[in-house]
This record gives structure tokens, sequence and C-alpha cells, in this order.
């Protein structure tokens, strides 16, 4: 009997101790589920509302982990850069190169017209414009436009032309430009201190200037903001004082032979921007007699 009883308790105890290991498995096997098969068990018995939350949550995890992992490229950063520093072309400096490409409609936005704004004034004050009883800054108008440099670049450029003939100029610019005429510089004549000299011995392309006709007192039609010169430098003044040829400005004699072949030379053997102003009335200065100035195209009264 007492035998009997001990392998009983031995039993007993054994089978106790089973149980107690079997429990502690059991736990341990819990603690050691993963959160998200916990976050499982739990959207089992979720509703709608929050699985929905769950979801939106998990997919903010993934994409924010995903974008953790994945290192950006050098193109992705050189593209974050450039956008970084892309100038705004209705404000920036004139000459200013486009370096994107743009659509008809982007270009066309930066063809435009407007009253002489306060900070472009600032700089024409006392320069290209002075008081005066011929031409009034309210009948002035500032204008932006793109052209194709030399160097087969986008540029912005900026005109100061009468409000009168402002449309037509930015149409003649625009089929200019979309065309690939190329323009050297287009900046106001305020940059040389209202110097037309040094203006076109830089081949600058230029319009109003308060000033009068070189050589005399009449005002130019550059005063009032009715003429325009185109690459002053290939399309140079010639005048005949006392019979004897002087071609303005120097070093652009080459360009005085109307008969040589060269680029940038405004004529009327198929050249876009002849065929432009004259369409619109314009008249040419290489079809004077008395002088050529074959940069130049103005409206008569």
């Amino acid at each position: 009997m007492k035998w009997n009883n001990s392998i009983k308790m031995v039993i007993s105890i054994i089978g106790m101790t089973i149980c107690l290991l079997s429990g502690c498995v059991k736990e341990n096997h819990m603690d050691d589920r993963e959160p998200e098969q916990e976050q499982t068990d739990n959207r089992e018995d979720a509703g709608l509302e929050e699985l929905e939350a769950w979801r939106v949550e998990e997919q903010q995890n993934t994409k924010e982990k995903s974008d953790a992992e994945t290192p950006e490229n050098d193109s992705q950063t050189d593209m974050l850069k450039s956008e970084e520093e892309v100038p705004d072309y209705l404000t920036c400096m004139s000459g200013t190169i486009v370096e994107q490409a743009l659509t008809p409609e982007e270009a066309s936005k930066l063809f435009y017209a407007q009253e002489i704004p306060e900070e472009v004034f600032a700089r024409m004050n006392g320069v290209s414009y002075v008081e005066n009883d011929d031409i009034a800054l309210e009948d002035l108008r500032y204008l932006r436009l793109l052209y194709a440099g030399f160097d087969e670049q986008t540029h912005v450029g900026e005109l100061v032309v009468h409000e009168s003939i402002a449309e037509s100029i930015l149409e003649i610019f625009q089929i200019l430009y979309e065309n690939g005429y190329q323009i050297e510089k287009m900046r106001l004549i305020d940059d040389y201190d209202g110097d037309d000299h040094a203006s076109i011995l830089d081949n600058n392309t230029s319009a109003f200037n308060y000033r009068v006709v070189e050589g005399s007192k009449t005002l130019s039609r550059h005063a009032y903001g009715l003429a325009i010169d185109i690459n002053p430098f290939y399309n140079p003044y010639v005048t005949y004082p006392d019979g004897v040829e002087h071609i303005s400005p120097e070093g652009s004699e080459p360009y005085a032979d109307r008969e040589a072949d060269f680029p940038h030379k405004i004529g009327k053997d198929g050249d876009l921007c002849w065929q432009l102003f004259s369409e619109r009335g314009f008249t040419w200065g290489g079809d004077w007699r008395s002088l050529k100035d074959y940069q130049h195209f103005q409206i008569s009264e």
C-alpha cells in the first residue's frame, strides 16, 4: 500500500510539472507572435471604419518605408535641383537663357505688352526717357519677348515701343522666334546709358530712345517708339557726307556690301524679317535714297 501511494504521488507530481511546462510554452508562444499577426486577429473583430483606417495607415507606412529604402538617383537629384533654379521668365533679366523646352502655349505667354512698370521706368528715367511735350510715358508699352540667339538657344528679350504698334511688334517677333530667326541681343537702350552708338556696336536690337536723328535737330522715330533697329552691326547705317561713304558702326564695313552673302542680313530676297515688317506697313531704311539704314524699320505718319 505504501508503495502504491508513493507511485501515485510521483505520477501526480510529474503530471503537474507537465501541465505547468505546457502552460509556459503556450504563454511564451503567444508572447512571441508577430505584432502583424495580433493585428490580423484584432481586425477579424473590427468594423469597416477601423479596417479602412488600418489600410490607410498600412499604405502610408509602406510608402514611407519604400521612400526610405530607395535612394534618389542622380537624374532625380538633378531634376529637383533644376526645378529649384528655374528663373521666373516674366521678371528675369533680358538675355536670360530659357533652359527647358517650352510648349507653344507656354512660349506664347512670354510674349506680352504692358504699361511701363515702375521698376522699368526707374531704368529709363533721365536716360531714354525725359520729360517732353512729344511723347507721354502713358503712350509707351513695355514688351517681353522670346528670341532665338546666335547661340541657337532661346532667350528672354525686352523692348519699349509706342502702344499703337505694340501688338504688331509682338506678332512679328513671335513669328521670327517660331521660325528660328536669330537675334543676338534685345536689351533696353538704357543698359547702354542711352548711347545709340554703343548699343549698335554691341549688335543690340532696340526701339524707343528719346533722341534726335544723328547729325540733325530732328527727332528720330525712335523718340516716339515708332522705330526699331534689328541686328544693327550686320545691317549698318550708311551715309554719304560730301559724297564720301561713311559706315556706322566701325567694324561693320563688310556688311555694307549688300551684294555679299552673309548671315543676319536684312533684305528683300526672301528675308522673313523684312517680309513681316513690310506686311504690317513699316518702312525699311534700306529703301531710302539719300542714305541707307539697313537695320531700321519704322512706321511713318
